[in-house]
């Protein structure tokens, strides 16, 4: 079932002209169906090799009536639906595009400068504030780790005799 890839090496050594490989000459004397296709393959290159090339005249025609065939042979598809799909998606998107584009939200009003104000006023009290908010966490901080010491000395003076 899974042999189309020994198919293809054996085909590809045929056709190379190589001797097979030891390991792929193993493979197809352990299965009868790849020695039947290394046979039929083997006696197809040999019939073609034979077959003197067609002339160039005869050789064109053929080639065009080929060509006719598979055109012939083509059917009208209809649309997929994934297609469809694909289409309203990218024409909504379009649609959103547009709009987006034409109707743009109202500009603040002078209520947007409130904030603006704001910042500026504590901007004056910003070295004064400004150092105790960063600092105080610290300062906190340190404070409690005075009073622990001082907690612990008395803690240990007091085991003392």
């Amino acid at each position: 079932m899974k042999s189309w890839l020994t198919k293809f090496r054996i085909s590809a050594a045929l056709d190379a002209g190589k001797p097979l490989p030891q390991s792929l000459r193993q493979r197809i004397a352990t299965d009868p169906e790849l020695e039947r296709f290394t046979r039929r393959t083997e006696a197809l290159g040999r019939a073609l090799r034979s077959v003197p090339p067609a002339a160039p005249s005869q050789r064109d025609s053929i080639m065009r009536a080929v060509g006719a065939a598979a055109r012939q042979e083509q059917p009208r598809r209809a649309l997929a639906p994934s297609w469809l799909a694909a289409s309203a998606a990218v024409a909504a998107l379009a649609v959103m595009l547009l709009w987006t584009a034409f109707h743009r939200p109202a500009s603040p009003g002078p209520q947007s400068l409130d904030g603006a104000v704001m910042v500026l006023q504590m901007s004056e009290q910003m070295p004064d504030a400004m150092p105790r908010m960063v600092m105080a966490p610290l300062s906190d901080e340190w404070a409690r780790v005075d009073r622990d010491l001082k907690d612990t000395t008395q803690v240990l003076l007091a085991s003392f005799p």
